[in-house]
């Protein structure tokens, strides 16, 4: 922070105070679920490194594994995999030449609407693009977490409506995926996209606009309680004279002739006013501010939380956050190493929290592509997201996707099915099918395919996220059989096709199937 901002008395009085009761049991007074911590995870006969827990681990760190994954991690050590999933991912090739063409503006009703026509369907190749780069992000978090951001730090496409903005941001969140947050909170301030998104283009001296210094610490950094209304203006006062124009270029800049250079209290504290181009800076002091407290660390480790171990408020155990948020500041805000050590934690590898999550859209679609071995392409992945209600690069409003069991409704469950489905037979109510999977070669992945008892248990391994009782397991047994002894089971048998895809019907159709 800059040396010359100064401590004033804080006479406070948190904006939100009414609400805040309401947060803290859900940080430090919900009902412990399990006694286990951060500490390592060590294998042990009860909790051993083996199929389910190496599963475990790649369903949350990606959009689920496939069976070659499994037993890439089988030969591995968790503490390794782990590593091996935060390594840096090499920067994926743009989707296309246009995210740097800049376009002419239209000066008349025909060259808008047909510029309005291009940016919907640039719009709808950039979310194919991510669905893509889903499914083909392999044993590694990057995409995990770019999505994870991108729910967190939200832009509605439908309201930027500039795909070179929105693909700007994505590639700040993919660069950032394990950076120092701070520094990330500090690129969003000028961040194009999110200057059109909550009016920081508007934002100017003389005429301050609120809505993004208001949701900058309501809920990308602290959440509510924290600040006051007055703290809100102020914040916003020093994020004025940011500019943009589209149609010159998709860089912010910075005009100092609408820029609030007086001096600003923020947070108690003296932030001094510039009058030159310096001025872009007081934006980098708003956020030194909010780190200083401590709510910032709580407030992203229980996201960070919900997002890979168990996301209901309700149920998160307080004291694991707590010491995650301490490993957080005592990482001076850098992501990776609270990452890590949620990943490679006891607390993490605890029973209780295995096959404890609905996959939201995202990961429903993009799994089943991986799974299956049946990619359909990233244009029909995102509609099927869209249709599940995660339409990608479109949050629906400012606080992102709610998830948990918001994912699964009366209206969602059945498509659910549906599209599982059709990946493995090719056929889906209403014509709009696929090329089904190529189930015998997809059966001879398995080592054991030729021995119909392990091979229906490494199945249900992958597919499901826990044990299955024994009646089940004997029901999924037999439809692949299709009725016949054990000992006649041949995957190259002619009705062998019939009977492996009668089975992941089943099986892909079960409640559990919805559970990661």
């Amino acid at each position: 922070m800059n040396a010359s901002i100064e401590t004033v008395s804080d006479t406070r009085t948190p904006a939100g105070s009414s609400r805040r009761r309401a947060l803290e049991p859900m940080l430090f007074g919900a009902a412990r679920r399990t006694q286990s911590g951060l500490e390592p995870y060590v294998p042990s006969l009860a909790e051993p490194w083996d199929t389910l827990r190496a599963s475990h681990l790649l369903r949350r760190a990606t959009f689920l594994p496939t069976w070659a994954e499994v037993k890439t991690a089988m030969a591995s050590q968790p503490g390794a995999v782990v590593d091996g999933l935060l390594d840096v991912a090499p920067e994926p090739a743009a989707p296309g030449s246009w995210v740097n063409e800049i376009f002419d503006k239209p000066t008349t009703q025909p060259e808008q609407n047909a510029y309005l026509s291009r940016n919907a369907s640039l719009m709808d190749s950039l979310r194919a693009w991510w669905a893509d780069l889903m499914v083909s992000g392999g044993m590694n978090i990057a995409e995990k977490m770019t999505l994870f951001w991108h729910g967190h730090i939200t832009s509605e496409g439908g309201v930027v409506f500039v795909p070179q903005y929105l693909y700007n941001q994505n590639a700040l969140f993919r660069g950032s995926v394990l950076g120092n947050f701070r520094e990330l909170m500090k690129a969003v301030n000028h961040d194009a996209c999110m200057l059109r998104y909550l009016n920081g283009d508007i934002n100017v001296g003389g005429n301050p606009n609120e809505n993004y210094g208001r949701e900058l610490m309501e809920l990308y950094t602290m959440g509510e309680g924290h600040y006051t209304e007055q703290d809100i203006k102020e914040a916003a006062r020093c994020l004025t004279g940011w500019q943009l124009d589209e149609f010159t270029g998709y860089d912010a800049t910075f005009n100092p002739l609408y820029h609030d250079s007086g001096n600003k209290t923020f947070m108690g504290r003296t932030i001094p006013g510039r009058s030159s181009l310096d001025g872009r800076f007081e934006g980098n002091d708003v956020v030194d501010v909010i780190f200083e407290d401590p709510s910032v660390a709580l407030f992203i480790c229980r996201k960070l939380y919900r997002a890979f171990v168990y996301d209901n408020p309700s149920a998160v155990d307080g004291a694991v956050v707590t010491a995650l948020a301490q490993v957080f500041r005592d990482a001076n805000y850098d992501i990776k190493p609270v990452i890590a050590t949620l990943l490679k934690s006891a607390h993490f590898f605890d029973s209780v929290n295995i096959g404890a999550m609905i996959k939201s859209p995202a990961v429903f679609a993009a799994g089943l592509a991986r799974q299956l071995g049946a990619h359909p392409g990233g244009a029909r992945l995102a509609k099927d997201m869209q249709t599940l209600e995660q339409n990608l690069l479109d949050p629906p409003n400012v606080a992102g996707w709610e998830g948990y069991r918001t994912w699964i409704s009366t209206t969602t469950y059945p498509y659910r099915k549906s599209f599982a489905e059709r990946f493995v037979t090719g056929l889906m109510p209403g014509g709009s099918g696929q090329t089904p999977m190529n189930v015998v070669a997809w059966g001879k992945q398995f080592d054991e395919y030729t021995d119909a008892e392990k091979l229906i248990d490494q199945i249900l391994t992958l597919l499901l996220p826990k044990k299955v009782s024994d009646t089940r397991r004997a029901s999924y047994l037999q439809a692949m059989l299709g009725g016949a002894p054990v000992y006649e089971w041949n995957i190259d048998a002619p009705n062998a096709d019939t009977n492996l895809r009668n089975m992941l019907v089943r099986l892909v159709s079960a409640p559990d199937f919805q559970l990661h």
